[in-house]
């Protein structure tokens, strides 16, 4: 009992230290670019923004903020195939969300990259088969990182077929202006912020209804981190998902945001404008998913955290457990990115599925 406390302490300690130093790489990340004095009138703006997007009809549980997408036309590549899939196929098509703040239209356009959706389907053969649609989290994206981030061969082995989709101003869809995947969301650009998850809703609800027309039976969704929030929208607004997973995910946006700000210069110059954590939840709230109720059935909701995480704190797993209604939930003691204990995480993923009849069961 003793050495399996010290061991324990020593993956807490190990994936705390890492998790520590990535967050100092991302706020640097995240810092460039923006602008280092907030405006005097920021605490307007962010009340002008929150008022744009918190109507009723944003708010309602069918939200006008969420609609349903038409089907798109996509154009697929046959790819080498790779992870023990016979058929990998590239899918592309064009993103039809449509801003909804007028000021943005022209700055949302000059984002050329990021206009088209990309995502790639690992199918074990010809037969359709229940699939996974994994979303990958902050800084990702790049199709050969997420197939081994995901292990796409242990869900292609054990019933699944996969997909993996680029999130907006990711990988592929990082557009000229951004240095890398995902500097240019989420950002302190509130509007382009809300704007993106948004589009991320919309564009992954295109590609779930691509591969049903393509003769998936069934899709459902996992994801990592900001993956995990956008899978954690997901169950909002599309109540045939068969599965609805985060994994070590973000389930408050502002808090995470405020957070990381702490004793920062660009915290104490935003408290000196009248900006604080409640102003931020409001201009976020549109798209927040513990101020959202889920239509996806209780029992195909589960949610995996890390105890040691210090990139989306234990706080924010726990926290959508209690909205979500006290869900299947796993804990693995490994941190957000060093993640010990992932095997037993996914075999615990596994598990759930096979009590919903769509992966084979552990021997």
């Amino acid at each position: 009992m003793a050495r399996s406390r010290v061991i324990e302490g020593a993956i807490r300690r190990a994936g705390e230290a890492v998790d520590r130093g990535a967050l100092r790489v991302m706020a640097r990340a995240m810092g460039r670019g923006r602008s280092r004095r907030p405006p005097g009138d920021a605490r307007r703006r962010l009340q002008s923004i929150a008022a744009h997007y918190n109507t009723p009809a944003n708010l309602a549980a069918d939200s006008a903020f969420f609609p349903s997408p038409a089907p798109p036309q996509v154009t697929e590549t046959p790819q080498r195939p790779r992870a023990g899939a016979a058929r990998a196929v590239d899918l592309a098509f064009a993103s039809r969300w449509r801003p909804t703040v007028a000021a943005y239209v022209d700055e949302y356009a000059s984002y050329e990259a990021n206009l088209t959706v990309r995502a790639r389907l690992l199918a074990a053969g010809d037969a359709p088969r229940p699939t996974a649609v994994f979303i990958h989290g902050w800084g990702g994206g790049a199709f050969w990182f997420e197939e081994r981030a995901f292990a796409a061969a242990y869900w292609l082995r054990i019933g699944l077929d996969v997909a993996f989709v680029q999130l907006p101003f990711h990988g592929d869809r990082a557009p000229r202006q951004a240095p890398r995947s995902g500097a240019l969301f989420p950002s302190a650009h509130i509007v382009r912020t809300n704007e993106a998850f948004g589009q991320a809703v919309h564009d992954v609800r295109a590609l779930l209804a691509h591969l049903r027309q393509r003769g998936a039976p069934v899709v459902g969704v996992m994801g990592m981190s900001l993956g995990g929030y956008v899978t954690a929208l997901l169950a909002t607004v599309e109540p045939d998902l068969a599965f609805a997973i985060p994994i070590i995910p973000a389930a408050d946006m502002a808090r995470l945001m405020w957070r990381r700000s702490d004793r920062s210069p660009q915290r104490r110059r935003a408290e000196r404008v009248g900006v604080d954590r409640t102003l931020l939840s409001d201009a976020f709230r549109v798209h927040a998913p513990l101020r959202r109720e889920p239509v996806v059935p209780w029992e195909r909701r589960m949610i995996v955290a890390g105890r040691s995480d210090r990139i989306t704190p234990p706080d924010q797993a726990r926290d959508l457990w209690t909205h979500w209604g006290q869900p299947a939930i796993h804990w693995f003691p490994g941190g957000h990115l060093a993640q010990i204990g992932r095997g037993d995480a996914f075999r615990a993923i596994r598990r759930h599925l096979a009590g919903l009849g769509l992966a084979r069961p552990l021997r």
